[in-house]
């Protein structure tokens, strides 16, 4: 007589089953610790839906899932998983770190800090969270709180090009303009293809005119990126300070059709104009300038200024009292308007 198969037990099957879904699981593992969202975000969400593995690697699981949202800007889903992945492991350090990154670009700073503080507490020797945390004080205007965390970032990794470069920009703040150039030149030792560094240097050689320098770096910058509306908004204004308008017209022509709607960049371009002495397509920019921007104080006074040299008194003196409206201690704006018999 035949003899029937005994029935496997619940574990043997517990233990079959993982045994043939081996290969499928090490895959979402790997996919789940990935950095393309469209990939890693169902492996994460396989892993912790079927909650075979152990305890900690599900909160890795939802830590991961967590980071992925953020580089989706799904940052409710993000904070979501990094909370669940925190209360299953409070010491997890990405998590709180990818956490308080997703408070900063939401623009609640004070939890951010909350989130970098405990985690600076955790992991003392973790860079990344000083730096990151060296961020939000810079964007608060704690700029003193701001250059300690990136000097304590570049003690723990001195070759932290990032903390290089936001030390730097520090030092431009503080009109130290020599340190500055000394950690942008650390910064492209490092990484010398980094374009924040020349931008920024380029920036640092302009205002401080120091011209040919300026030009090279920001050159530079733009060959690595040609579409940074900034690097050439600073490369115009460095032909424009050496009387070469044509050049800065062209940067600023280009940097306008990357944003159109900068009130900034048309009163650069109508300033190039004015200095070509084509006052007409001046005052085609400053007008639009205005329109976009109503409270542009140098379109005033550039467009006041051309319509003074222009004979048009009325025009003037309007475009003068409402510079002077937003800027009272003006003492140029009060001298055009009393040089034309005018009260501010």
């Amino acid at each position: 007589m035949q003899r029937l198969p005994m029935p496997l037990s619940y574990s043997a099957l517990s233990a079959l089953a993982l045994l043939l879904a081996g290969p499928a699981a090490a895959a979402d593992a790997d996919d789940c610790a990935g950095d393309k969202p469209a990939v890693s975000i169902p492996a994460c969400s396989r892993i912790i839906a079927q909650a075979r593995e152990p305890a900690g690697k599900i909160a890795e699981a939802f830590a991961n899932r967590g980071k992925a949202h953020m580089l989706s800007n799904q940052f409710a889903h993000a904070i979501a998983d990094l909370d669940e992945a925190l209360r299953r492991n409070p010491s997890h350090g990405d998590a709180r770190h990818n956490r308080g990154v997703v408070y900063f670009q939401m623009g609640q700073n004070d939890k951010a800090l909350a989130d970098f503080d405990e985690g600076v507490r955790l992991h003392p020797r973790e860079a990344e969270t000083r730096f990151t945390r060296g961020r939000v004080y810079h964007a608060m205007g704690q700029t003193d709180r701001a250059m300690a965390d990136f000097e304590a970032t570049l003690r723990i990794d001195p070759r932290h090009v990032d903390a290089l470069i936001s030390r730097g920009a520090l030092f431009s703040l503080k009109r130290q303009p020599d340190r500055a150039i000394e950690d942008f030149d650390a910064a492209l030792r490092i990484d010398p293809n980094n374009v924040d560094a020349y931008s920024s240097r380029g920036a640092i050689y302009m205002s401080t005119s120091r011209f040919p320098q300026a030009i090279a770096d920001l050159d530079r910058a733009i060959k690595l990126d040609p579409n940074s509306e900034m690097t050439l908004l600073n490369r115009g204004l460095t032909y424009m300070f050496q009387q070469q308008y044509d050049s800065a017209i062209a940067d600023f022509d280009r940097a306008l059709r990357l944003n159109p709607r900068s009130a900034h960049l048309h009163v650069q371009r109508g300033t190039a104009y004015f200095f070509k002495k084509q006052s007409d397509r001046a005052l085609t920019d400053l007008n639009q300038a205005i329109r976009l921007d109503p409270n542009s104080l140098q379109a005033y006074i550039l467009r006041g200024g051309i319509h003074n040299a222009s004979d048009r008194r009325d025009q003037a003196i309007a475009d003068f009292r409402k510079a002077l409206a937003l800027d009272p201690a003006n003492e140029n704006v009060k001298k055009n308007l009393k040089e034309l018999g005018a009260a501010p």
